[in-house]
């Protein structure tokens, strides 16, 4: 898989990696902060967004085993799908921490800190998917 190879292969191959330990930490981390009582996950969390973020991997991944040319601007528009899933409900918390009434709840640290992983994929990927990926 990695003979032959160029910037362009590592780059979407590495962003594939990060999104796949991204969309892991993202679904511990949410669920580890769950209200106990209610069972209730954060505000941000978002079944969509895992799913693209998920989805992306895959697809990156399968198009750079397989070798198919397209498949890297596929992959692209499933990681802005998400980030874009992200940042709308990022949205919530951010309204609440500028505004200092708490009205739509959220964790803004966490909805932050993803959505800056989620933006480092989506640039690194979309950058890698318009290079070269063989010799």
């Amino acid at each position: 898989m990695f003979k032959n190879r160029k910037l362009g292969f590592y780059l979407t191959f590495g962003a594939a990696c990060l999104a796949v330990l991204a969309a892991a930490a993202y679904l511990v981390v949410y669920a580890g902060t769950a209200d106990p009582v209610s069972g209730n996950w954060d505000r941000v969390f978002s079944w969509l967004t895992f799913g693209f973020l998920l989805g992306g991997a895959a697809v990156s991944l399968c198009g750079e085993l397989f070798r198919i040319r397209i498949v890297p601007i596929a992959a692209a528009a499933l990681y802005g799908v998400a980030l874009a899933n992200h940042l709308v409900e990022t949205a919530y918390p951010l309204a609440d921490v500028l505004t200092r009434v708490p009205f739509f709840g959220g964790n803004p640290t966490l909805a932050i800190a993803f959505a800056a992983v989620l933006l480092i994929v989506a640039i690194v990927h979309t950058v890698g998917a318009f290079m070269e990926h063989n010799n």
